[in-house]
């Protein structure tokens, strides 16, 4: 990346404390999965494709190194960044001469105090001048700038009566900044980053990249609709397996990427060693690496973890590393009516849009049968399954004919005579 974008010498970037743990989620902030790769690496990606080097280590704690001879661009070690988000700080940055924070205007802002949870002022990213050491007193003390961003709306179908609107209406934008360190924030920060990073990866970086592209989708869609032309869009990298069965469309695959008989991939980003197995769905969804959903799951707008397993059905949901999710369970993603609320460090609060399913916790099991309501956080290293007395554990050697219920673990006949 550094070979292909000129570097700029009189600006440095790096990263700086969040100011609490991680909630539903296991560490270290910077593993988490973000648009196929972890969320250091996107960081340190958005730094470089403006030409900004990263410094090491992480401002606040003993690690970290700081350049005082440089204008210095920092990141919040749990927030995701967009490489347009920090060019366009960086101009305010120097034309202002003062120490900035990142505040985005119009819906973009709207949505980004949403996901939020309750801490909308926090300096998520921030720009500090040259002269002085880079503390977390002095990054609390910024001044916080409004930028006007790009933004295009989408419009989602709401269930009819659950919410007052029937349509949510999302901004995308190349320029968001969103912190990742609950599960739902986690959630949204992909799910609205990958419209975007999707659209310039697969669409093209320039004019002419773009045109050279939508000649080729057209030819092998062999039509000009665009819905058709679209779904020919597709990155794989190296030793994908993809059999011919099965439809992948408009998504990012990683090398190593596995897709078997019959599967459905649309609108997401599979990691590395990533494996979707025969007749699974996902789609608008993130796969981390060496993820694994397993034959006949259904994952949509979810984001799975590093070594995860789903075998079940979830929707707006979140497995972190080496969590899993057994055939017939269920991640649930809507209340009864009304908006979905989370727990989230300690309080209980509205989750992003009032949309969120369940976030389960590093190395958890949620066992076959089991359904989680929306908006709960599983804990790590939990194995969850159905109430015991569900359970058939004892079977009598000689029984007539005849119905049973399960009921304590034993078989009870049910008596049908009126």
């Amino acid at each position: 990346m550094s070979a292909l974008v000129r570097q700029d010498s009189t600006v440095i970037g790096g990263r700086f404390a969040a100011p609490r743990g991680l909630d539903g989620l296991e560490g270290p902030p910077g593993r988490l999965p973000f648009l196929g790769m972890t969320l250091e690496e996107r960081q340190q990606r958005a730094f470089l494709e403006c030409g900004v080097d990263v410094a090491e280590g992480v401002i606040g704690r003993t690690d970290a190194t700081d350049h005082e001879d440089r204008l210095r661009l920092l990141v919040r070690e749990d927030v995701a960044i967009g490489q347009l988000a920090v060019r366009r700080l960086l101009e305010r940055a120097r034309s202002e001469g003062c120490d900035l924070a990142w505040r985005a205007s119009g819906r973009v802002g709207n949505i980004a105090s949403e996901v939020a949870l309750g801490f909308p002022d926090e300096p998520w990213l921030v720009a500090l001048q040259p002269g002085s050491a880079a503390t977390l007193d002095r990054i609390a003390a910024c001044t916080t700038v409004e930028i006007e961003v790009d933004e295009r709306l989408v419009e989602f179908p709401l269930p009819p009566g659950q919410f007052e609107a029937d349509v949510l209406e999302l901004p995308l934008s190349e320029s968001l900044v969103l912190p990742c360190g609950h599960w739902a924030q986690l959630l949204w920060a992909n799910l609205l980053g990958m419209g975007p990073f999707l659209y310039r990866t697969l669409g093209g970086r320039n004019v002419v990249e773009m045109g050279v592209r939508v000649a080729r989708a057209i030819v092998r869609a062999r039509s000009t609709d665009p819905a058709r032309v679209m779904a020919t869009y597709l990155r794989t990298g190296d030793q994908c397996r993809i059999h011919p069965s099965a439809i992948v469309e408009s998504s990012w695959l990683a090398d190593g990427v596995e897709v078997g008989p019959n599967a459905v991939v649309r609108g997401s980003i599979l990691s590395e060693g990533a494996t979707v197995e025969p007749l699974a769905i996902v789609e608008g969804s993130v796969l981390g690496t060496q993820a694994t959903v397993q034959r006949q799951a259904m994952v949509k707008y979810s984001v799975i973890g590093s070594r995860a397993h789903a075998a079940g059905d979830m929707q707006l949901g979140v497995l972190d590393r080496g969590a899993a999710l057994k055939k017939t369970a269920a991640l649930l993603d809507q209340t009864v009516r009304g908006a979905v609320r989370v727990s989230a460090w300690g309080r209980l609060v509205r989750a992003p849009l009032g949309l969120a399913g369940v976030g389960v916790g590093a190395r958890s099991v949620v066992g076959a049968n089991a359904f989680v309501a929306a908006g709960r956080t599983i804990p790590a290293g939990l194995v969850v399954v159905p109430a015991p007395e569900t359970i058939l554990r004892r079977v009598p050697a000689q029984l007539p004919e005849g119905a049973y219920a399960i009921r304590d673990g034993a078989l009870v006949p049910i008596h049908t005579e009126s």
